[in-house]
């Protein structure tokens, strides 16, 4: 009975019981070849410090992301290689990819952490801590539906079009395309975070920041525009910043040196600004985009949304 008891405490640890299911994971993932070596150990540091100061609710909102973005890249690889869009490594993400989607959500994690003991002592706005989880739920929903939008968009039927210009057609994998069927899986990656999120506020509301009725109702909100918003910043980041390169046998606009077997030919953007760096960069401002539309602003979001696209289509 009493090692019973002993091992209880220890599950009860949220050190502890971290381990265990970050071990689990990691194992799995990595059977399921999801991340390399130092992806596994850079997927080890995000989830772990995001469960121990984000909580169960912040972890699970991230394993959605982790797993989705793993089968979303693993589905229909050998025709996604036909196609020359596929993930390098036969799909598995490495540091840098984990990093570059994961390292905002991380700290904005600490930030629920270290604001709710603050709110505690009466030194900060008890709505802090919910403002905090905005920019979490922002970032993982941006990096979510970018991900989803990446690797499911290409099999769209129809021609994506250039982000800068939605009026011009460009073949799949073009760096700053998108799709219709890209632009439905990202809006469906803000709904799932939505659901997740709504859950743990509705049957467990001590595992989320979520303290009022209005906060409540920002949740779906909040999830599914920063996903939306997110992911089409992502693009846009890409086709401006990006590190571009032309294939001369396709004509995709690609990060990739060499394509359809050729080598392709730079063309424009950062040599060293690549998709990981368009990843951190989306990731911040999909978590500040969480915070302004935590606090309420949302409608502001909206009207700027409205005229990026009324904007981008007269071009």
């Amino acid at each position: 009975m009493t090692d019973v008891i002993d091992m209880m405490e220890i599950l009860n640890s949220s050190v502890m019981s971290g381990l265990i299911v970050m071990a689990l994971i990691g194992a799995l993932s990595y059977r399921l070849g999801f991340v390399d070596i130092s992806g596994l150990i850079s997927a080890f540091v995000v989830g772990f410090t995001v469960w121990y100061t984000g909580g169960v609710a912040a972890f699970c909102i991230l394993l959605f992301f982790f797993i989705s973005a793993g089968f979303a890249t693993k589905f229909k690889y050998k025709a996604k290689m036909r196609k020359n869009v596929a993930q390098e490594a036969k799909g598995k993400r490495s540091w840098r990819n984990v990093f570059g989607s994961g390292i905002i959500p991380m700290f904005f994690s600490i930030g629920i952490f270290v604001s709710q003991r603050l709110a505690m002592a009466g030194l900060v706005s008890p709505s802090l801590p919910f403002w905090m989880f905005g920019g979490f739920v922002g970032s993982v929903a941006t990096t979510s539906a970018d991900t989803l939008a990446s690797e499911i968009g290409v099999f769209s039927k129809r021609k994506p079009r250039l982000i800068t210009n939605l009026r011009r057609k460009v073949p799949p994998g073009t760096i700053g395309a998108v799709s219709l069927l890209g632009e439905g899986v990202a809006l469906f990656a803000g709904v799932a975070i939505g659901v997740i999120i709504f859950l743990f506020a509705v049957f467990a509301p001590g595992l989320v920041p979520v303290t009022s009725p209005d906060q409540l109702l920002l949740i779906f909100p909040l999830s599914i525009l920063t996903a939306f918003i997110g992911c089409n910043l992502d693009s846009l980041i890409g086709a401006v910043l990006q590190n571009r390169y032309v294939c001369e046998i396709c004509g995709a606009i690609t990060d990739k040196e060499f394509h359809c077997g050729y080598e392709t030919k730079y063309v424009g953007g950062f040599k060293r600004f690549s998709n990981a760096h368009v990843n951190l960069g989306s990731s911040g401002m999909g978590a500040v985009l969480g915070v302004v539309l935590g606090a309420g602003l949302f409608v502001w979001i909206l009207g700027i949304l409205f005229f990026w696209v009324l904007a981008s289509s007269s071009n």
